[in-house]
């Protein structure tokens, strides 16, 4: 007992696809980089997923606009739609947003398609039933949430929240949701199938799930590899993905780009290759870190990793008790995007809403809350494009387009709602950072440990 008072307990909050488990990634790379080392081969599963379903998303692209080009009577020429680069009619402000989602096209280029791209969709036909496979292995972790598949009646906005039809939700509905996702261990089912309890990542699964050939899926993505290749590298496919604004994934270009080594038959993932491989968090994750070095060495951390989005929301709240730091993350490039899971809502301000909730809670009064700003380098090359902040933000004003200034600027949007909504004073550690840059990220972190245990030293009276 006298033990399990003495270890941390760190959450990581945010909506979905906010870096939540690449910083947690960077934790365990940090601090704990043998049992890193030991599990890190378990996730060349993920990152073959990631790849073929991105090449998946592609083909299906391509066959509609070539079945559409069919349709029009046309055997080689296709119009391809230009997307508007206006923003939505809908641009938000600190105060208020009004999305509006409808899509501006117009009629564009003449595009000609070659027998070549009716060959490569043969060619790489059979990764369908790949991505099929690994689904099955993944489990629900390698859906993701849409508008479609999301439940409205399960939706809130914070932890704290009603639901969207104005009442709070039924207890026994709210009972029933905890006890589904209240904790998910980090050591989730497709790493047990390959042998992470044992610490080998050549045990074969027992599980009918892990009984998947996944040897077989990595024999089929080699022998794809150059049609994989061939496929990204098509002018006319990456005019068509930039026309129609096909949104692939952050870590889908790096994957094509190292196609080579990653579509290997005895390929080995690398520390950059899993921070940017992408698997839905279910539920609440709990991961012990246990340090291996410094003078930490043998401490351990319960570091909670939630679901972000609104559907999972309402299961973060029993693990507020007895938190001792918070570490928020809040994706400040997708000032232009709306959740999946509801396009009705902006997600740059879905994260400010979540933030307000967290700092002004009396549940947390005294918990350390660190942000990160997360995802710097995508803003960098969204405003680089040509996309005006201004144009979605309308308080920002006059002030110029870059990014340096638009991260000050959200900096301190952030900071002011956690000085004015404080029960009580507390400083206010802000960051901004891209955590698939493991060097600062590391570095960050180990500031962050320090802040953290001393805060925690204080409050046991140790210092």
């Amino acid at each position: 007992m006298k033990k399990k008072r003495s270890d941390i307990k760190l959450l990581l909050l945010g909506q979905s696809e906010s870096g939540k488990s690449t910083t947690l990634k960077n934790f365990q790379l940090t601090f704990a980089p043998k049992a890193w080392r030991e599990e890190r081969t378990s996730w060349r599963a993920v990152i073959q997923f990631n790849l073929v379903r991105s090449v998946n998303t592609i083909l299906d692209v391509l066959s509609k606009e070539m079945l559409s080009a069919l349709g029009g009577g046309s055997t080689a020429h296709l119009n391809i739609a230009q997307s508007s680069s206006r923003p939505p009619s809908g641009s938000w402000s600190m105060d208020a947003l009004d999305a509006n989602l409808d899509g501006n096209f117009s009629s564009d280029d003449e595009q000609e398609f070659t027998s070549s791209h009716s060959l490569l969709k043969l060619r790489l036909a059979p990764l369908r039933s790949v991505e099929c496979d690994l689904k099955t292995f993944l489990g629900a972790g390698s859906t993701e949430v849409t508008a479609s598949t999301s439940d409205i009646s399960q939706m809130v906005a914070t932890p704290f929240d009603i639901d969207y039809r104005g009442s709070a939700p039924p207890s026994a509905s709210l009972t029933r949701r905890r006890t589904n996702e209240f904790a998910v261990r980090s050591h989730a089912a497709w790493k047990r199938s390959l042998g992470m309890h044992t610490g080998s990542s050549k045990t074969r699964p027992s599980s009918p799930k892990a009984g998947l050939d996944l040897d077989g899926a990595t024999e089929v993505i080699a022998g794809c590899k150059d049609d994989i290749k061939m496929l990204w590298h098509d002018p006319l496919i990456q005019e068509l993905l930039k026309r129609r604004g096909v949104k692939l994934g952050d870590s889908a270009a790096y994957y094509f780009h190292h196609v080579d080594r990653i579509a290997n038959r005895k390929y080995e993932p690398s520390d950059d290759d899993v921070l940017r491989a992408r698997l839905r968090t279910l539920g609440v994750q709990e991961h012990k870190l246990v340090f291996e070095h410094s003078a930490d060495a043998g401490s351990t951390w319960c570091i909670y990793d939630v679901g972000g989005s609104r559907t999972s929301r309402a299961a973060w709240l029993p693990f507020f008790d007895d938190a001792h730091a918070i570490l928020f993350l809040a994706p400040i490039n997708c000032f232009d995007e709306q959740l999946a899971e509801d396009p009705r809502v902006n997600r740059l301000q879905d994260s400010m809403i979540l933030w307000k909730s967290i700092v002004s809670s009396k549940l947390l009064t005294g918990c350390s809350i660190v942000l990160f700003l997360n995802k710097y380098d995508l803003l960098v090359k969204k405003l680089q494009s040509g996309v005006q902040a201004r144009d979605f933000v309308t308080n920002y004003g006059d002030r110029e387009n870059d990014a340096a200034v638009f991260a000050k600027y959200m900096r301190g949007k952030f900071k002011t709602l956690l000085k004015d909504l404080s029960p009580k004073p507390r400083p206010f550690y802000g960051f901004l950072t891209s955590v698939i840059d493991q060097q600062n990220t590391g570095l960050t972190l180990s500031y962050l440990r320090d802040g953290i245990l001393r805060e925690h030293l204080k409050k046991a009276e140790i210092v």
